[in-house]
């Protein structure tokens, strides 16, 4: 089938006078029960000047800093939160700036600096006037070093970053820089085979298809369902289906939690926020759906109807 865009705004307007329907049920947050997983780790020390990526044992990301003076840092690799606000956003390593990026910038003490660059906006950017004013510096963790050969150290208990005032005009973007350094990502295969409870950066989409389950898996060309067999999103509910046709939503998921045979979100049951894409599985109207009781399931699967192409 061949994949049609449908205007967002369209489609919320369409979900806001529809009447309720049926669809997957997510788990409910109490009742998700995730193993408790040591999170101490020991981890080798680099040569100084270095930046390189590292984990807690519970799969945390992490930075460790061996600056050229001997001093050493080990830094949360997530986006610190703000007044309450949850986000499982990660920092990149910029080491032609020598710089740590992500809503803002930091440098390798960890201090914020400023804004992001906005060079990438789309749509008219926000004027500087509407940049934050204050930001916190990256959480850190209390460090012991281990006397040995080759050198180690321990990583102890998570300091929070403290808030400081910035410049409300962004900082130059990093977009342009020749190279920079991401968190590893996990194969979808690979993540599923750590440990339950185990954090990771999964190199993969959710994807929402109309009355099926939400599903993870590599993200998938154009407006199409996952592979049969992709893991579950247990904590997430799937979306309707409505007779415009079956609708495919994709969002980014920067961290998950090894969960059951599947995963759930970093901050299990969090509210998903506005998806990257929206679309159709096609430009006709699935069979049955003039007869189908949007108060029970489907009574074709819109994602089995496209695989195998069945008018």
């Amino acid at each position: 089938m061949v994949p049609r865009l449908i205007p967002v705004v369209a489609l919320l307007l369409l979900a806001s006078c529809a009447k309720p329907a049926w669809r997957v049920r997510a788990i409910p947050r109490d009742a998700i029960q995730l193993p408790r997983l040591e999170p101490s780790v020991e981890l080798e020390l680099p040569p100084r000047g270095s930046v390189v990526s590292a984990s807690l044992g519970d799969g945390t990301p992490l930075w460790l800093v061996h600056r050229e003076d001997g001093t050493v840092s080990v830094f949360s690799a997530l986006i610190p939160t703000a007044h309450a606000v949850a986000y499982a956003g990660t920092i990149a390593w910029i080491p032609t700036m020598r710089r740590f990026s992500g809503t803002y910038v930091w440098d390798d003490h960890g201090r914020v600096v400023g804004n992001h660059g906005w060079d990438m906006c789309i749509g008219p950017c926000p004027e500087d006037k509407d940049m934050p004013d204050e930001a916190r510096d990256m959480d850190s963790f209390q460090v012991e070093r281990i006397q040995a050969a080759p050198e180690r150290i321990r990583v102890g208990r998570p300091v929070p970053g403290s808030w400081r005032e910035i410049p409300q005009k962004p900082r130059p973007s990093w977009s342009a820089e020749p190279s920079w350094v991401r968190l590893h990502r996990l194969s979808v295969a690979e993540a599923l085979a750590m440990p339950e409870g185990m954090i990771v950066a999964v190199d993969a989409a959710l994807v929402l298809a109309s009355a099926g389950t939400p599903r993870i898996c590599q993200r998938p060309s154009g407006f199409s369902c996952c592979p049969r067999g992709s893991p579950r999103l247990y904590d997430v509910e799937g979306i309707p289906m409505r007779h415009v046709g079956p609708m495919v939503y994709t969002h980014s998921v920067p961290l998950l939690r090894r969960y059951r045979d599947g995963f759930v979100q970093y901050e299990p049951g969090k509210k998903l926020g506005a998806p990257d894409s929206v679309g159709t599985l096609g430009d006709t109207v699935p069979r049955a759906s003039e007869t189908w009781d949007p108060a029970k399931p489907p009574p074709v699967d819109p994602c089995e109807q496209a695989s195998t192409g069945a008018p």
